[in-house]
């Protein structure tokens, strides 16, 4: 794989959005043109780690079947001619359940496919495996990127939003989905105390309270006014109705941008209701809506 197959949009760009009548200084941040597999806050994410990285190693990495984190891990791992295997929550699925799925097994990713309750064990044990489950899985020397590239160097590389806002917009409202959580930890890191700015977090993820207190408590810890939504409205993860799939579709057909699913339409439900006064930056962090429409 040549270099320019994996060209990167950074800093990424900021479009003004005139969609909403209630919202007249609403404008994106578009990380889903940092890349068009890794993107969004993916490649923020992974850079450290694959910087770092051993690259003789295998990589042990995990999510749901519509991780977006899978098939940014997928094509980087393949780029870096390193060897991943894939832990996928769901003993139902198959490499062919979905385009997100197929899409790493045919970057040449090993799958395995595991119950809901071991993959809560493996969240609890910090996503180290038992020698069980190396034997089953036929792995030897290996190193952890834990689920949706969470960890340091996660919060490193999103700390560079942040830094890339503030020198040409000052937000009133900041807005952003969220999954792991790694992305507002990585801009409230490098917000400055008692900022102006307030951060509202959409989870994507129903009842995510851990989460939800780890950026509740670094906002109060900073004096930083924040507000989080949980995933109350759609059934959760992956989840969505023809209400929320009608609205996405309307806002690509007049904007001419897409939005993933599973993050990005959630925000978009939440600022068609939501009455924000000033300038207001919504974070699009990326998501496929390729692999959706296959």
């Amino acid at each position: 794989m040549v270099q320019e197959e994996f060209p990167f949009h950074l800093p990424s760009p900021f479009q003004k959005i005139d969609y909403f009548n209630h919202l007249p200084e609403l404008w994106m941040k578009r990380d889903d043109l940092i890349h068009p597999v890794v993107s969004g806050n993916k490649w923020r994410k992974l850079r450290g780690f694959f910087q770092d990285c051993d690259k003789s190693k295998t990589v042990l990495t995990f999510g749901g079947a519509y991780s977006n984190h899978l098939p940014a891990a997928s094509f980087a791992l393949k780029y870096f001619g390193m060897h991943g295997v894939l832990i996928v929550r769901g003993e139902e699925l198959n490499e062919r359940s979905n385009p997100f799925l197929s899409y790493c097994a045919a970057q040449g990713m090993q799958l395995h496919f595991v119950s809901r309750s071991e993959y809560r064990a493996l969240r609890a044990r910090q996503w180290q495996p038992t020698q069980e489950q190396l034997l089953r899985w036929k792995i030897k020397e290996f190193q952890v990127l834990p689920e949706g590239g969470a960890g340091i160097h996660a919060i490193q590389g999103c700390g560079e939003i942040w830094s890339e806002i503030y020198p040409i917009l000052t937000p009133r409202h900041l807005v952003l989905a969220s999954g792991t959580a790694s992305t507002v930890l990585g801009v409230l890191h490098a917000m400055p105390v008692n900022s102006d700015t307030q951060v509202h977090v959409v989870s994507a993820v129903k009842g995510a309270k851990k989460e939800q207190e780890l950026v509740t408590d670094l906002a109060h810890s900073k004096n930083i006014t924040l507000s989080w939504i949980d995933e109350t409205s759609f059934g959760g993860f992956g989840r969505v109705n023809d209400v929320l799939l009608d609205k996405k579709t309307s806002f690509t057909e007049k904007t001419a941008i897409p939005i993933d699913r599973n993050y990005n339409a959630k925000v978009l439900n939440y600022l068609s209701n939501v009455r924000l006064n000033g300038t207001v930056v919504w974070l699009n962090t990326g998501g496929y809506p390729l692999f959706e429409r296959l």
